[in-house]
C-alpha cells in the first residue's frame, strides 16, 4: 500500500472515532510507542488514541489495516534510528511562533508523543533512565503550544531552532536508555555454563515427542541464550548459535522464506533468527572468514533490504578489503544515503580506481562535514576512550567508533596508500 493511501485512510478511520486525532498527532503517538520499554497490543494504544470508532460498513473496517501497516513503518523507523519528525512539522526560521499555532502539525506531533509517552510506569525506571524521559518531555512539552514555547524560549528564536535540531538526539538517548540498556552483565564463566546447558537441553529435545511435535524451547530461556550470544564475539559463540539457528530453522522453511522475503525484519518470529545469523557474519569478519561474512550479509540483506540491523555497513567494508570493487559500485549505486559508512566507501572506491582526483578529494571534504573527528581518529590523531558503543549521535566520535567496529580501519588498511592520502590537506 502506498503512503498516500495509507495517510487517506488513517486521516478517515480518525473520522470515524470518537476522539479525531489528526494524522501528525497520530505520527507522534507512534514515536512515542516505538520509546516505550515494552510493547503494548494494539488493543491497549488503539482506545487510548481513537476511543470508540463507530464503523457502519466492512469497507471501513478496512481502515484498521492502513492504521497498523502505519504503526509497523513508524515502528520500523524508529528501530532504524530514524527520527525524524515529518515534513510539515517544521520550525519557522523567523518567528518559531508561527509554527505553534492551535492544530499545527509540529505541537499536534508532541502532543502525539507525549501522550504515548505517558504508558511508561517511571516507578520501573532507574534515576537516569528518568533524566532521559524528562529531558525528552521538556523538549516535546516545549513544541506541544504556542505558550509553551514562549514561557520556554520567550524571544530567543536562536534556542528554538537549536531545541528544534537537537530534537533527534534526546529521542535517540531516550531509545537506547530507555528501551535497550542492560543492567546486568554476564560473566564468562556464567555464559560458558549456560551455554553448555542448553546445549545439552537443545541435544535432548531433538529426540522428544514434544520436539518432534514442533513445541520449541522456553522463549524465556531462548532470550536468555540470545543474550548471552550475542555478547560473545569470539569463535566459541558459534556452537550455540548453530544450536539455536537449527531450533528455528524448524519452522523457517524455504517456503517460508519465499513467502516472507523482504520483511524478516518486522515479523516477531523471525528476528532472533536474523539477529543470530548477523552476529555470526560479524564474528566471521572479525575472525577473518570475510567471505563467508560477504555471503551472509548478501543474504540477511535480501532477506530484510530496510537493514534495520545496519549489515550493509559491515558489508561495504568487507566488500573492500576482498577487493571486491564492482559489487561495492553496484551496492552503492543503489544506495543513495549520504551517511558516513556510504561516504568512507565511495571516498576508498574512487581513490583505488583514480587516486587523488578531484571527485575523490570532493568525498573527503565529504567526510569532514559528515564528521570532524572521522580523519583524525581513523589516521591515530585522536583516541577513542572506548570501543564498545551502543549508541552514536551523527557528527560524534561514537559514530566514527562504530564505523571502526564495523572493520573500516581494515577497510582502509587494505586499500594501499589510503591512509596517507586521507591524512594529507586538500
Amino acid at each position: 500500500m502506498s503512503p498516500a493511501k495509507i495517510r487517506s485512510e488513517v486521516i478517515k478511520l480518525s473520522k470515524l472515532s470518537v476522539k479525531q486525532p489528526d494524522y501528525y498527532f497520530i505520527q507522534g503517538y507512534f514515536l512515542g510507542l516505538g520509546l516505550l520499554p515494552d510493547i503494548i497490543m494494539p488493543s491497549q494504544w488503539q482506545p487510548d488514541l481513537l476511543g470508540e470508532i463507530n464503523f457502519t460498513t466492512d469497507a471501513e473496517l478496512k481502515y484498521l489495516e492502513s492504521l497498523m501497516e502505519n504503526y509497523n513503518n513508524s515502528m520500523q523507523k524508529v528501530m532504524s534510528e530514524d527520527f525524524k519528525m515529518p515534513i510539515k512539522c517544521s520550525l519557522s526560521k523567523t518567528d518559531y511562533r508561527d509554527s505553534l499555532k492551535a492544530n499545527m502539525p509540529l505541537p499536534n506531533y508532541c502532543k502525539g508523543a507525549l501522550q504515548a509517552l505517558k504508558f511508561i510506569d517511571k516507578r520501573s525506571l532507574n534515576k537516569h533512565q528518568k533524566e532521559v524521559l524528562a529531558s525528552l518531555n521538556e523538549v516535546l512539552s516545549a513544541f506541544s503550544s504556542e505558550q509553551a514555547a514562549v514561557k520556554k524560549f520567550a524571544s530567543n528564536q536562536g534556542l528554538a531552532q537549536s531545541f528544534k535540531k537537537n530534537y533527534i538526539y534526546f529521542v535517540a538517548d531516550a531509545l537506547y536508555n530507555i528501551r535497550f540498556i542492560e543492567n546486568t552483565r554476564w560473566s564468562d564463566e556464567d555464559e560458558a555454563a549456560f551455554n553448555e546447558q542448553f546445549l545439552e537441553e537443545f541435544a535432548h529435545q531433538q529426540h522428544s515427542n514434544d520436539f518432534a511435535a514442533g513445541k520449541m524451547i522456553d522463549d524465556e530461556v531462548i532470550d536468555q541464550l540470545m543474550e548471552a550470544i550475542l555478547s560473545d564475539f569470539t569463535p566459541s559463540a558459534f556452537e550455540p548459535i548453530e544450536a539455536l539457528l537449527e531450533l528455528f530453522e524448524g519452522f523457517i522453511t524455504e517456503q517460508y522464506i519465499a513467502q516472507n522475503q523482504g520483511h524478516f525484519w518486522l515479523i516477531h518470529e523471525t528476528r532472533p533468527y536474523m539477529m543470530l545469523r548477523s552476529h555470526r557474519a560479524q564474528i566471521n569478519a572479525l575472525q577473518g572468514n570475510i567471505q563467508l561474512a560477504i555471503d551472509e550479509f548478501e543474504t540477511l540483506l535480501q532477506l530484510n533490504p530496510m537493514d534495520n540491523q545496519a549489515n550493509r555497513h559491515w558489508l561495504m567494508n568487507c566488500y573492500i578489503i576482498k577487493g571486491q570493487w564492482q559489487k561495492l559500485d553496484a551496492f552503492l549505486a543503489d544506495f543513495d544515503s549520504e551517511e558516513l559508512h556510504a561516504t568512507a566507501s565511495r571516498a576508498l572506491s574512487e581513490f583505488h580506481k583514480n587516486g587523488d582526483s578531484s571527485q575523490a578529494k570532493q568525498y573527503k571534504k565529504q567526510l569532514k562535514q559528515l564528521n570532524k573527528h572521522f580523519i583524525k581518529l581513523l589516521t591515530g590523531q585522536e583516541k577513542l576512550k572506548s570501543d564498545d558503543f551502543d549508541f552514536y549521535s551523527p557528527g560524534s566520535k561514537e559514530e566514527v567508533g562504530i564505523y571502526l567496529n564495523s572493520l573500516g580501519k581494515q577497510a582502509w588498511i587494505a586499500t594501499e596508500g589510503s591512509l596517507f592520502w586521507l591524512r594529507k590537506k586538500i
